[in-house]
């Protein structure tokens, strides 16, 4: 559901190095929008540099839950031995500094939360978002159908989650280990050795992020289906015409199908479930049929803001949430009912919208 900024910095930065330089192609254009620069005000402590590791789709390791957060990369997958090697190169250990200090430097502020409460991981947090193939394609998230299957390319891949097999494999801590939040591992031949083989510790716990199409299909035939505690499924929508809309090449009686799967497999059964709503123009009228449908399945639903990653080209008008779009004031107003819901969390951005 969500990709994000990377940057490819491998030595110590200064703070006016010219960012600009490590912002990949599909976000240039956008890069103003992001204050890299120290911030001040923010009281609320963050340990997540020190507890999380995101590798994304070009291998880089990056500190913090998402790497468009804080897009800075350490270092790349296939250059350490161990886990534990990517919390303290130089690099990692400045930028754990930065925010131990609150300055929050390199963090989008304004999407990850840090102005509206502590982010503070009790434990590890790994997410794999090494391959962006998908049996979708959503407007809000690329802008052609992607499906590596050969090639350089899927070779490469391929190669590093075998690595990450054997490194994730070798580290004792307690970790929650998620894939993926940049394409769906179900669809992916690549996380394929991930989903089949891996030899899951007592230590970990698994989260999977998927449009959930395929777990009726594929999901008992992986070897982490009983250590996975968390399913966050993408859907954003609450009605047919507009999931068809919005979520290009599925088809809602298939979504629903396979939901009430997953309901009856996890009857009796102490696993959480969120379902994810990305807000924006063509699916506003379908957001409180979206509340309705989480609070039928008795599930948790979480709505994000709609970030640009290039593949809308008239982004503007499709983000309601700014205040001169004339769908602002409905968009606050849906807002605030469905956040009556004691089962819907606002992400971000849309809990400033709404006091």
């Amino acid at each position: 559901m969500q990709k994000c900024i990377a940057f490819f910095l491998t030595q110590k930065p200064p703070i006016n190095i010219n960012m600009e330089s490590h912002v990949p192609y599909y976000l240039k254009h956008q890069y103003n929008l992001y204050d890299r620069t120290p911030k001040t005000g923010i009281t609320n402590i963050c340990n997540i540099p020190e507890k999380t590791l995101t590798i994304d789709n070009q291998g880089n390791c990056l500190l913090c839950v998402c790497d468009g957060w804080l897009p800075i990369s350490v270092g790349h997958i296939m250059n350490f031995n161990s886990l534990e090697e990517i919390w303290q190169t130089d690099l990692a250990k400045r930028i754990q500094k930065d925010v131990a200090d609150k300055k929050y430097t390199w963090c989008s502020v304004d999407y990850c939360g840090i102005k509206n409460m502590n982010k503070v991981m009790p434990h590890y947090y790994i997410s794999i978002n090494i391959d962006e193939s998908c049996n979708l394609q959503c407007p809000t998230c690329r802008s052609s159908f992607m499906n590596f299957t050969n090639g350089k390319i899927y070779e490469n891949k391929l190669a590093w989650a075998n690595h990450i097999i054997k490194l994730i494999e070798d580290f004792q801590k307690t970790a929650t280990i998620a894939m993926s939040g940049n394409g769906d591992p179900f669809a992916s031949l690549i996380y394929r050795p991930l989903l089949m083989s891996i030899k899951p510790r007592d230590e970990h716990r698994y989260r999977i992020m998927t449009n959930g199409l395929l777990l009726k299909k594929l999901l008992t035939k992986t070897s982490i289906y009983n250590n996975i505690e968390e399913y966050s499924i993408s859907i954003d929508a609450g009605d047919a015409k507009t999931y068809e809309k919005v979520r290009l090449r599925g088809k809602w009686d298939n979504l629903l199908e396979n939901l009430n799967f997953l309901k009856e497999k996890l009857k009796d059964k102490n696993k959480f479930v969120n379902l994810n709503f990305c807000l924006h123009k063509e699916n506003l009228s379908s957001l409180l049929n979206f509340v309705k449908l989480v609070e039928k399945y008795e599930w948790i639903g979480t709505i994000h803001p709609m970030e640009n990653w290039g593949t809308i080209n008239n982004f503007n008008q499709e983000n309601i949430l700014s205040s001169d779009h004339h769908l602002f004031g409905e968009a606050v107003k849906k807002l605030k009912i469905a956040s009556n819901s004691k089962r819907i969390q606002l992400q971000g951005i849309l809990k400033e919208l709404i006091n």
